[in-house]
């Protein structure tokens, strides 16, 4: 009886020991460049999944009384807390700043993914995404996956209207590059930089496989503060429709797909382990812009990458701060259709700047949800 115990002990902890380091690799794994090795990249995707396997295996661990599984596990979530905390930030309340309204202002971001409704009521057309960017009257809104130009929609009459009540509420607008678009209350100046057109931009043509978009944006606010603010849409993983529908049916575990996993799992790696190698390269040419750009600056939009990923953190560094890790409570997914629920679309920023409430709404008819962030000034 001694000797059973002693093995299913044994067992117990081999599985913890095992666990604990996928937790520690899906934590930390962001800090290898892709480029040099890419398996951690997908350890790091699946982060949230491996933190919650792993608290419910310490819960079993205590209830059958399996101490030493018990204590491995609890030095490798300690060990992960940092990571956890990005992905599961508890703010349960976060404090008004005693500023001026001259002092806060709010910026919203979404890949409107060219306006078209991908996800609810298809009747309804173009016009979700720009009724709900109407009613969150945002001071800025820096938008994804424009098209070919700033709102440039003439297909009803409802979206005529639509786009003259925008047009109205943001007097200041550009599409940027065929993707980037800003909306905005404020005049702006768009930074004119030789390694930012050369480095940041792709070929004009939307249809490329690779494409990778950046734009900044100078403003000077209504108090006297300036602030940079710079959109992005970095590559994608580039799944194609069949890609996508053989996953869904997968998911469903439609008969006759389970000998097609094998394909699906290589086409699928393949890709996404593709996409992290090129937005590494994207991240050090962006962190490059950064370290020359002023202290208040805000970096937001469709990072196609997780939290902890090596794009995420090269991004970050040291100097940046997330505004979902800062206000939210419990975590959240940005991308929302093909059963693929990953938060990817980011709202980062530093300087003389707090974000004091954020939000990802499940509004508007586009394959990403968006972010929207109050910031005050002066108030660090």
């Amino acid at each position: 009886m001694k000797r059973l115990s002693h093995i299913w002990s044994s067992i117990c902890t081999v599985i913890a020991l095992v666990s604990a380091l996928m937790l520690i690799i899906a934590a930390y794994g962001g800090h290898i460049d892709p480029r040099t090795w890419t398996l951690p990249a997908f350890a790091v995707m699946a982060f949230p999944i491996i933190a919650t396997g792993a608290t419910v295996l310490l819960v079993a661990a205590v209830l059958l009384r399996q101490w030493r599984a018990a204590f491995v596990m609890v030095a490798a979530l300690a060990v992960a807390w940092p990571a956890s905390n990005v992905h599961f930030p508890m703010n349960l309340s976060t404090p008004t700043p005693q500023v001026s309204n001259d002092s806060v202002f709010t910026v919203l971001t979404m890949n409107v993914s060219g306006f078209i409704n991908h996800m609810r009521n298809k009747a309804d057309s173009t016009s979700s995404t720009m009724r709900f960017i109407l009613e969150q009257n945002a001071d800025f809104v820096i938008t994804q996956e424009t098209a070919l130009g700033p709102l440039d929609f003439t297909r009803t009459e409802a979206v005529k209207s639509l786009r003259q009540r925008i047009d109205s509420l943001y007097p200041y607008h550009s599409h940027g590059y065929h993707d980037i678009a800003i909306l905005s209350k404020h005049p702006y100046t768009v930074l004119e930089d030789t390694t930012l057109k050369q480095g940041w931009m792709s070929p004009d043509n939307i249809h490329t496989e690779y494409h990778f978009y950046a734009k900044a944006f100078d403003v000077t606010l209504p108090e006297g503060t300036s602030l940079r603010i710079i959109g992005v849409h970095m590559q994608s993983i580039g799944l194609s429709d069949h890609d996508k529908e053989l996953y869904m049916q997968l998911t469903r575990m439609e008969k006759g797909t389970r000998s097609q996993m094998s394909d699906v799992r290589h086409s699928l790696m393949s890709k996404v382990g593709s996409a992290c190698r090129r937005r590494a390269a994207e991240a050090q040419q962006l962190r490059a812009i950064l370290d020359q750009s002023p202290e208040n600056t805000i970096v937001c939009g469709d990072f196609n990458d997780t939290p902890l990923s090596f794009t995420y953190r090269t991004v970050r560094d040291d100097d940046m701060r997330d505004a979902w890790q800062d206000c939210a409570f419990w975590p959240t997914y940005t991308y929302n259709a093909n059963r693929l629920y990953f938060r990817i679309d980011h709202m980062l920023y530093r300087g003389n700047l707090q974000a004091v409430t954020t939000a990802s709404p499940r509004a508007g008819g586009s394959d990403h949800y968006p972010i929207i962030t109050t910031f005050a000034i002066g108030s660090k």
